[in-house]
Formats: C-alpha cells, sequence, structure tokens
C-alpha cells in the first residue's frame, strides 16, 4: 500500500473518532445544561429535532424527525408568528433497568421554534400527520 493511502485511512479515522468527540460533547452538554434547568426552572426541553421546511403557494410544510415519538407526547402550536413544536420522547421500557453505554438518540423534553417570517399572509395549523417517525405540519396560508 502507497504511503499516501494510509494518510488517507488514518485521517479517516481521526474523522470519525472528532464526530465520535463532537456527539459525546453534545450530548454531555445537554445532560449537563438540562441538569442544571430542570433544578431551577422546572421542566427545560434538553433537545431540538431537525425539520424540513417547504413553502407552496397555498401553504408551508413542517416535516419534523421525531421517530419514537407518539401524537400523545407532542404539541402543535402557533405563537404569534412563531410555530412550537414540543413534547418529550421517553427512554423505550426495554432499557430502563440496564446501564448506559452509548447515547447517541436525545432523550427528554424536546422543544423546537421556528419563527415564520416573509410573507404578508397569515398562517393557521391545518393538518398534522405522524408517518414513520415524521410529523408533517401543514399551515395554511390565509388571505
Amino acid at each position: 500500500m502507497a504511503g499516501n493511502e494510509w494518510d488517507i485511512i488514518v485521517w479517516r479515522r481521526a474523522n470519525d473518532l472528532l464526530q465520535q468527540a463532537e456527539r459525546i460533547h453534545r450530548n454531555f452538554l445537554q445532560v449537563a445544561s438540562s441538569a442544571h434547568y430542570r433544578v431551577s426552572h422546572g421542566r427545560a426541553p434538553s433537545w431540538e429535532p431537525p425539520v424540513n421546511v417547504v413553502e407552496t403557494d397555498a401553504s408551508v410544510w413542517v416535516i419534523c424527525a421525531l421517530p419514537g415519538v407518539s401524537h400523545e407526547r407532542m404539541e402543535v402550536r402557533l405563537e404569534g408568528r412563531e410555530l412550537v413544536i414540543a413534547g418529550s420522547r421517553p427512554l423505550p421500557k426495554c432499557c430502563e433497568d440496564g446501564e448506559l453505554k452509548i447515547w447517541e438518540i436525545p432523550l427528554g423534553s424536546f422543544e423546537r421554534r421556528l419563527k415564520l417570517t416573509g410573507g404578508q399572509k397569515n398562517l393557521a395549523v391545518g393538518k398534522t400527520s405522524l408517518h414513520e417517525g415524521l410529523l408533517i405540519i401543514e399551515l395554511r396560508k390565509q388571505s
């Protein structure tokens, strides 16, 4: 194997380790900050789910990744020009007695706030559905 091929392998491994360290760091900060805020402020969200936003002529669609969260454990509401998606993802019952070895999937309270900017039309929450871990929200444009 040529020397430059070894360099590529070493750099790939180093990159993998850096990404793992970043995930651990994010999780540590989530746990540390949520523990701090939970004591002083009650229920504080500890993570934000990722979203995609698509605008059509009639609606704004928000697709939010929430695998493992049931419809009963989430809330969607408009606060002025801000969409709020909040809820919680519990630890599965099978894992309550085990020892945590790797933590990459965020658990506990979540909240995502999206400022809805642009456009002069008011928005109203239309149809919401949960399909294969994706929460799909229609915000209808009103004249």
